[in-house]
């Protein structure tokens, strides 16, 4: 596997985390929604309250899987990209640091080529 497939891999893994932390505040929100709601129908009021309390508590436990599982797979995948990252090695014309990009190791504005030709020598 490449390195840009493998960074692909790492971006839909960061996006998984964001989407898990997405589903998690929807949750709650349909929770609030759902337990303050009301119906029109005047009969059995405290069963109705009962069961508004329960589909909360469901649309909470059905958010909570849900970034549970995303967050998990996201975890996992980043997890799995980064070993094999390492296994690659730095980027190439990245020097030490694989986080940097290869125009922040020229500071004097010479191309990569001439550097390499210097080293060589």
């Amino acid at each position: 596997m490449n390195r840009a497939t493998l960074e692909w891999y790492e971006l839909l893994a960061r996006s998984l985390t964001w989407v898990a932390g997405i589903v998690l505040l929807l949750s709650v929100v349909a929770a609030i929604v759902v337990a303050g709601s009301e119906n029109a129908a005047p009969i059995l009021e405290d069963l109705e309250k009962q069961g508004r309390g329960v589909a909360a508590l469901g649309a909470l436990a059905g958010g909570l899987t849900a970034a549970g599982l995303l967050a998990a797979a996201g975890a996992i995948l980043r997890l799995l990209v980064t070993e094999r990252l390492e296994r690659l090695g730095p980027a190439a014309g990245s020097g030490s640091d694989p986080e940097q990009l290869a125009l922040d190791d020229e500071p004097s504005g010479e191309s990569e080529r001439p550097q390499r030709r210097r080293e060589r020598r």
